[in-house]
């Protein structure tokens, strides 16, 4: 009887504890929030002082900006040292003349990147409460915001070496025999005799540089040599000529040594293909924009504008119009706001390069700068 007296009031005070230390839990929490003090930020443009801020963060807004590369083609003729002669020698009539080149657009590309617009930089002022730097990151990386320190690294080709192509393609192999030919020309002596004049025969070499219609000649007749032993090769008449990929290569060979001399006639037609580029910073606002890339001719490539040659290589961008917003605030200096970021929303823009007439490329992006800057709540 008496363990049961002392057990029961022991079991009582237990359960009463229990009870009053949840409640106490409950009444702190209860008043935890209570007196939690609410997140109050103010977002100002970079160098307006803030200062009840107790910290800040440094944010800007985006820009695009346009890599456009246009590739071109040059391609040029050659005439042959023995163009002349082809169809003395050869019977070769449609020959190269004259030096010449000629230009042509091969590829048009725009691609589109992301830099810090220098003119919109703010900073999150906390004023009051617990900021999550998570927010600003989140809209970081879906690129509504940019990093005040980020980096830009963008590679720009330029229009290229302006030395011609024939100083770097000459034609060295101009035959298989000498520049010089030793000849025998026949004199006549004078001698005085005692009653008469009498004119002895002399001979002597002379060594004279070949004129070009001799080395014309001379290559005609190896370039034929060539194809005669080609033939041979291939009919089977030498009694001993290679076999298998011994035969692949000397056919090869033998084809380089024609199309070699072959060219001393004919003359040769060389490409290079080179890319130049721009970067475009598109303006801001709704409106129609036209950027003028260059100046390309035919004959001459890329000109300068004042040389009246060609026609202009056009960059043309036409906002849609499709992002309206309650505000639009291209207008600077920007207000100060409770609460809320500034940030960009993109427009659909129709992008498009031209060279005169001629439409070159076509594409819709977005671009920041044909959309409009509106506020984003950030805290209640």
């Amino acid at each position: 009887m008496r363990l049961n007296a002392i057990f029961v009031p022991n079991s009582i005070t237990r359960i009463t504890m229990k009870k009053s230390t949840f409640v106490l839990v409950l009444v702190l929490l209860i008043t935890g929030c209570a007196t939690q003090t609410p997140l109050q930020v103010q977002v100002t443009p970079l160098g307006r002082p803030s200062e009840a801020a107790t910290s800040g963060y440094l944010y800007a807004l985006p820009m695009h900006v346009l890599k456009v590369d246009v590739t071109f083609r040059e391609t040029q003729y050659l005439p042959g040292p023995y163009g002349e002669y082809a169809e003395r020698y050869l019977g070769i009539t449609n020959v190269i003349r004259q030096n010449r080149s000629t230009w042509e657009l091969t590829n048009v590309s725009v691609a589109p990147h992301l830099e810090i617009d220098p003119r919109y930089f703010f900073k999150l002022n906390v004023m009051e409460g617990e900021f999550n730097r998570e927010t600003l990151e989140s809209l970081v990386d879906r690129n509504v915001i940019m990093d005040g320190t980020r980096l830009v690294m963008e590679e720009l080709t330029g229009p290229g070496s302006g030395i011609g192509m024939a100083e770097y393609l000459p034609f060295i192999d101009l035959g298989i025999t000498g520049n010089f030919e030793e000849r025998t020309e026949t004199m006549y002596k004078t001698l005085v005799t005692d009653t008469s004049f009498v004119q002895v025969p002399v001979e002597r070499s002379v060594v004279e540089q070949k004129s070009p219609s001799r080395k014309a000649e001379e290559a005609a007749d190896f370039l034929l040599e060539v194809r005669t032993r080609r033939f041979e090769m291939l009919t089977g008449e030498y009694e001993v000529y290679p076999d298998g990929e011994a035969m692949d290569a000397a056919i090869r060979k033998l084809d380089q040594l024609e199309a070699a001399y072959l060219s001393l006639f004919t003359g040769k037609t060389v490409t290079r293909t080179r890319t130049r580029s721009w970067f475009i910073t598109p303006e801001d606002g709704p409106a129609a924009s036209r950027y003028t890339l260059g100046m390309f001719s035919q004959q001459l490539g890329f000109v300068p504008p004042d040389l009246m040659e060609g026609a202009p290589l056009m960059l043309e961008i036409e906002p849609t119009g499709s992002v309206s917003a309650p505000a639009q605030l291209f207008g600077s200096p920007m207000e100060t706001v409770e609460n809320a970021l500034y940030y960009r929303l993109p427009d659909v823009v129709g992008l498009k390069v031209s060279w005169g007439a001629e439409e070159l490329y076509k594409q819709r992006l977005s671009i920041f700068q044909s959309g409009a800057i509106v506020t984003y709540p950030i805290a209640d």
